[in-house]
């Protein structure tokens, strides 16, 4: 993409865009974002049939970067992981399917799990305070809890994960 003569058809600075780029029967768009920061500075291209322009350049930049970090850090972890896929585990393109497949979808599950043990721990910690400050107001004005007239259960059963 060197040696794209970019017109620049966008004024956001750290965006370069040439519109209907003609290749072959195809009209495309050819854009590139250059991130600076402290320690280095990356140029990222990409050629796409979407529509971009000045108003839709920077959003769509930022979709193609946080898909792109998706893909590569999750494939990275399947790959050097837990999952270990560095290896063919067989000569059949069908069943290599299906193993990346299960993969796949273990790898989603665990993700879940991870994501949602996380909030269940937090959630524990806020139901343990809730009933921390229950029991104090109950016990602050009487000493003997068999004092109180009130029908009320109380249970904090644990999760189990």
């Amino acid at each position: 993409m060197d040696n794209i003569n970019y017109l620049n058809e966008t004024t956001h600075h750290n965006y370069f865009l040439a519109t209907n780029y003609k290749w072959k029967n195809h009209s495309l768009n050819v854009f590139k974002y250059i991130e600076e920061n402290k320690k280095k500075t990356t140029e990222f291209n990409y050629i796409s049939n979407l529509d971009v322009c000045n108003n839709t350049i920077k959003e769509i930049v930022a979709l193609g970067r946080s898909r792109w970090k998706i893909e590569n850090e999750g494939f990275n972890i399947q790959k050097n992981g837990t999952f270990n896929i560095s290896h063919m585990c067989s000569r059949n393109d069908t069943a290599m399917k299906a193993h990346y497949l299960f993969i796949q979808f273990a790898h989603t599950i665990r993700q879940l799990l991870e994501k949602g043990y996380l909030l269940i721990k937090d959630l524990k910690l806020k139901l343990k305070k809730i009933s921390d400050l229950l029991i104090d107001s109950l016990t602050k004005f009487h000493s003997d809890l068999n004092e109180i007239c009130l029908n009320f259960q109380l249970r904090f059963d644990d999760l189990i994960i």
